[in-house]
């Protein structure tokens, strides 16, 4: 159907979209706001796009069709079933639905799922382009723009118009454009300029349970205002994000759980002129504790070998993996120097690699890494290798040394300083923290007295040797209190509640945590305080050696009609490996 509409009262004006024009890019620089804006007959703007399903600001005057879709930013009025496209031609000083307007599109049902992607999906209406109508320079021989005015001058006003059994919608979706010579562009509402987001992760994956990790997010261009949040699948990850809008740099260091993650890097732009933007997920895995391998070095020729007439040695550098058949690869090392990998042998677990080494001193190691879970990674003992210069005389001096101490097997202790004991003191009880109202009261008359104190002077003390190299071999620390007690009046211990800390003054290594807050049951009717085993603190395997001294602080809820006196328990803290 074509369709030329004439009256400025009663038209409406479809835009057809062409199949070519610009893909988007940079936002549009000085836009400006038109002069009938805000239009209170819209009910929102459009997005074109070309025939690929691209998003387009901008084409030729000579396109046909003009766009080849235009899609609404919003939904179109209820039971509307069609899209048709309009152009109309301002003229200063008049409203929008006085205007002059032509059809550019036959009337055509949405959703359309002939269209390319995203628009085959699309459920708010798109207006699909029709070869033959009229192209837009056309439409502007006929209908040209004379006003002078900057924010009228050269603009032209595409509406998307929807209709339904109750005929055409009297308003309409609109973007205005703006011609210059041979071409139109998006002018008004501005287009917002693209950004992308990179993720990266610190180190790489795989890595062993209670292994630090930082993410680090980049968005482009810099300069963009706004911030970024981590993802491990849909669920944000806890922490302090830093986002540096100069450089575009976001990062955050935490400890991921054992198993397969999926990151992502959502970043989301305070500016309008730029849009947010989110990551390509990043997949991580975490390998739970695996069993200890070991790992030896070796040299041919041995050390002390001399170097040929130019100055170096070539050297076979060999490595044995135990236990043997586990996939993975091996590095070799000079110092901190990266000479590469071996060709490693998984079946036998040896790996080899020819390097050529310099006169002079090296510190030589080999790195197994396991390519599978359930194995941790090994690195060899300092191989001290001397290439000596060519010509020079040398002599082996044997060196010996007998070891008749056993070897040093280390201990888990609890340390719990003399006269340590908890001295609770009553919140006044003549204000509301100190006379609350208890939890498993529906009606709220009956109420609580609260007693608070402090727990210190517990250490873990672990010296126990970590055969695998790590930061110790892990323990958990738990803690359970008995029922207090004041003569013939005794309450469970499920109305003690806690809340572990770390203390300073340690030297532990790896990551230790602290155990989550336990309430009161006359605080939380959920909870059973510490009526039973509570986390106190815990270090994972490859965490925990040295010391680590620990804290907590106690509620206790008693009801406020309980006989005068003093209330006594037992805390009994258990401390297990690991």
């Amino acid at each position: 159907m074509r369709t030329s509409l004439r009256s400025v009262a009663t038209g409406f004006l479809t835009l057809a979209v062409a199949a070519g024009g610009l893909l988007i890019g940079a936002g549009v620089a000085n836009a400006v706001t038109p002069g009938w804006e805000p239009d209170a007959t819209s009910r929102g703007s459009l997005t074109f796009y070309n025939a690929a399903g691209q998003v387009i600001t901008s084409g030729s005057l000579t396109s046909d069709p003009f766009l080849a879709f235009a899609a609404a930013s919003g939904a179109g009025r209820t039971g509307d079933i069609t899209a048709t496209l309009f152009v109309y031609t301002p003229t200063f000083g008049q409203a929008p639905a006085q205007w002059t307007g032509e059809q550019f599109t036959l009337s055509n049902n949405y959703p359309n799922p002939s269209a390319p992607p995203p628009l085959n999906t699309m459920t708010n209406p798109v207006a699909t382009g029709d070869a033959g109508i009229t192209t837009l320079g056309a439409y502007i021989g006929r209908n040209p723009n004379v006003a002078t005015d900057p924010a009228w001058a050269n603009l032209y006003h595409v509406r998307l118009v929807t209709a339904g059994p109750s005929g055409a919608d009297s308003r309409y979706f609109a973007t205005t454009i703006r011609v210059t010579g041979n071409t139109w562009s998006v002018e008004y509402p501005p287009v917002a300029q693209n950004t992308t987001t990179t993720l990266t992760a610190s180190p790489p994956s795989p890595v062993n349970s209670g292994t630090p990790v930082t993410l680090t997010a980049t968005v482009a261009p810099t300069g963009v205002a706004g911030s970024v949040a981590f993802l491990d699948g849909t669920s944000p990850i806890p922490g302090s994000v830093s986002y540096n809008p100069t450089t575009g740099v976001a990062t955050l260091t935490f400890t991921p759980t054992t198993g397969t993650h999926s990151f992502t890097a959502q970043f989301t732009s305070t500016n309008p002129g730029f849009t947010g933007s989110t990551s390509a997920a990043l997949s991580y895995t975490v390998n739970t504790p695996g069993t200890p391998t070991t790992t030896t070095l070796s040299a041919s020729p041995p050390s002390g070998s001399a170097a040929g007439s130019n100055g170096t040695l070539a050297v076979t550098l060999t490595s044995n993996t135990n236990p043997s058949n586990i996939a993975g690869s091996v590095h070799f090392f000079d110092g901190s120097t990266d000479l590469g990998a071996g060709t490693y042998t998984q079946a036998t677990g040896i790996a080899t690699l020819a390097v050529t080494l310099n006169t002079g001193n090296h510190l030589l190691t080999a790195t197994f890494t396991p390519s599978v879970s359930g194995f941790q990674p090994s690195t060899s003992a300092i191989l001290s290798y001397v290439v000596v210069p060519f010509g020079a005389t040398t002599a082996s001096i044997p060196i010996t040394a007998t070891d008749n101490t056993q070897p040093f097997a280390g201990s888990l202790v609890l340390q719990v300083a003399t006269g340590t004991s908890v001295q609770m003191t009553q919140v006044d009880p003549n204000t509301p923290a100190g006379h609350p109202p208890v939890s498993n009261d529906p009606t709220g008359h009956r109420h609580a007295w609260v007693f608070t104190g402090n727990l210190t002077g517990v250490s873990v003390v672990d010296t126990r040797p970590d055969p695998s190299g790590g930061h110790g071999l892990g323990w958990t620390l738990n803690g359970q209190a008995a029922s207090f007690v004041n003569g013939s009046t005794t309450f469970p211990a499920s109305y003690l509640g806690w809340s572990p800390t770390l203390a300073t003054g340690g030297d532990a290594e790896g990551t230790v945590t602290p155990g989550a807050a336990v309430d009161s049951f006359l605080k939380t009717a959920t909870s059973d305080g510490l009526l039973t085993s509570k986390l106190f603190a815990k270090a994972a395997v490859g965490n925990g050696l040295g010391t680590q001294n620990v804290s907590s602080g106690f509620e206790l809820r008693i009801p406020d009609t309980s006989p005068t006196g003093t209330y006594t328990s037992t805390l009994t803290v258990t401390l297990v490996s690991p």
